[in-house]
């Protein structure tokens, strides 16, 4: 590093599961870009004075957001891309010239991408969401303009889902979609995709968001957490010989929408 190098970061709470640290530094080595990205460890309670203070460092330019960070960074941002302004939702953070915060959304596109780029079908698909928070709720209105056959939404806070629910009919009122809490979980034996947009699945001692046994032998589980690579969700789906989708793919699909974003390329 330079004293000219410009400083990124990765926000996290908690901070072991991140990777966007090690793949972007690495993107800038291979590029000869002149910057590194660092993981920033911090509580909701710090979020506002945390933010405050990047503000203040000239060349700290901007930062990936995720869990459980997401809608409240986008509270504090000064202007949202259009993305992030209907999810209320931010993943990627950047500085103007004048220190405004700038806020968007690419965990929708990205796993979208991601999710085709390994060869899976979404047109026509019958499609399930474990979670309404963040992430969810940027996937889910990706997915409802991908042609699916229909949506559930499950959540723990059934008036999230809702919520959720209310947008998705925004971008597509004709789509057939439900939202859920917990307690009504049923008929997983239904959908072509189930996605665990939740956290569990961080720590070791997180109970599964959903039985995979209950889930018909071609449904694809997909999770969006990204370490540990393989989630346990993920190892009991492989163990029943479902078709399984990791999280790395949500990430490495956002690189180049990330880049054009922080204007790195």
């Amino acid at each position: 590093m330079l004293g000219s190098s410009k400083i990124y970061g990765c926000l996290a709470d908690p901070i072991d599961h991140v990777k966007a640290p090690t793949i972007f530094t690495s993107i800038f080595k291979e590029k000869n870009i002149d910057a590194v990205m660092i993981p920033i460890h911090v509580n909701k309670d710090n979020l506002k004075n945390v933010i405050d203070s990047l503000k203040n460092i000239k060349n700290f330019k901007g930062m990936t957001v995720t869990i459980p960070h997401k809608t409240n960074v986008a509270s504090l941002c000064d202007h949202l891309e259009q993305d992030a302004e209907f999810t209320q939702s931010v993943n990627w953070i950047k500085f103007d010239k004048d220190r405004k915060l700038i806020g968007n959304n690419f965990d929708g596109q990205g796993f979208v991408t991601g999710f085709l780029s390994q060869n899976f079908l979404i047109k026509n698909k019958k499609v399930c969401i474990f979670g309404a928070g963040g992430a969810a709720v940027s996937i889910a209105c990706s997915l409802a303009k991908q042609n699916i056959k229909s949506l559930k939404i499950i959540n723990r806070n059934f008036e999230k889902a809702n919520e959720l629910m209310k947008k998705i009919k925004v971008i597509d009122k004709d789509l057939f979609i439900e939202a859920t809490g917990y307690r009504d979980i049923y008929f997983l034996q239904n959908y072509d995709i189930i996605i665990n947009a939740t956290s569990l699945g961080l720590h070791k001692d997180d109970k599964l968001p959903f039985d995979v046994s209950k889930t018909s032998p071609t449904t694809v589980i997909a999770d969006i957490i990204m370490q540990p690579v393989e989630t346990e969700l993920l190892k009991q789906a492989k163990n029943l010989s479902r078709p399984v989708h990791y999280g790395k793919y949500m990430i490495e699909s956002q690189i180049d929408l990330a880049g054009e974003f922080l204007d790195l390329w």
